[in-house]
């Protein structure tokens, strides 16, 4: 768990954190303090994105939240049991701010996961919550959306993105990777 009054400095690390990058640590038990922290995440995702994940705000830990518009889910040490169809589609990510691109993403998904209980449930997603799950999930895998183009033409870059120039010189392939 994170260190107390971690809730009050919660920030989202950008594109280039070694945070991203790494394989997260399964949740060993779901706790109160987990759903506070996963509550308190809530505040950060919105109202910008959908989904986010502990390593974006530092955390090295297997869980997740998101929100297609039915409410709050706090997803914990995720497996991605099939994956079925295809479908391109444009994404960002909260921790590449101003960046977009078009990502395929598989249109249903099973899921096998820890709930807000601790219970541990298979369900299936589709279409936007099954790409926000996805999305998601890959945060928990040390992979960002960028590691999926397949065409650099495609990424939109907004003007004054804060990542901008560090993901033109990773994609020119002449800096480190982000």
């Amino acid at each position: 768990m994170p260190p107390s009054g971690y809730t009050s400095h919660m920030k989202i690390v950008l594109i280039g954190s070694p945070v991203l990058r790494k394989k997260a640590k399964p949740i060993r038990k779901m706790t109160s303090e987990l759903v506070h922290l996963a509550e308190s995440m809530e505040e950060l995702m919105k109202p910008l994105g959908v989904g986010l994940a502990a390593p974006q705000v530092g955390l090295n830990q297997a869980f997740f939240i998101y929100d297609v518009g039915e409410g709050l889910h706090l997803v914990a040490n995720p497996q991605i049991l099939e994956r079925k169809g295809s479908e391109s589609a444009e994404e960002g990510c909260l921790s590449v701010p101003g960046v977009y691109a078009p990502i395929d993403r598989a249109t249903e998904i099973t899921l096998s996961y820890l709930d807000h209980t601790g219970k541990r449930r298979i369900h299936k997603f589709v279409d936007f919550e099954a790409r926000v799950i996805q999305h998601e999930f890959d945060h928990l895998q040390g992979t960002l959306f960028v590691d999926r183009i397949t065409d650099p033409s495609t990424i939109t870059v907004l003007e004054g993105s804060p990542v901008a120039a560090a993901l033109n010189q990773a994609i020119e392939g002449q800096g480190p990777q982000l």
